[in-house]
């Protein structure tokens, strides 16, 4: 599989309100609902197979709360 970058996906469970955009538009189906609520009451957004995820940063770029964001796995330069 090509990836585009090695990263590690963080969801703040917190910060989402359920739009559900990341789910939606992820390439590569890589997240689903989560089974457990926040303190919202909302359904985050789970991963299902980290190795799925290329990097392309779709979820990162449209979620409108910042919940989710990708993390270099190389760390920083």
């Amino acid at each position: 599989m090509l990836k585009l970058r090695n990263v590690d996906i963080v969801i703040i469970e917190e910060r989402c309100k359920g739009c559900k955009f990341c789910i939606e538009f992820c390439p590569k189906d890589v997240l689903e609902e989560d089974k457990k609520y926040n303190a919202r009451g909302i359904r985050a957004p789970r991963v299902i197979d980290p190795e799925l995820c290329v990097g392309c940063g779709v979820c990162e770029a449209i979620c409108p709360d910042l919940a989710i964001f990708l993390v270099d796995k190389r760390g920083p330069n």
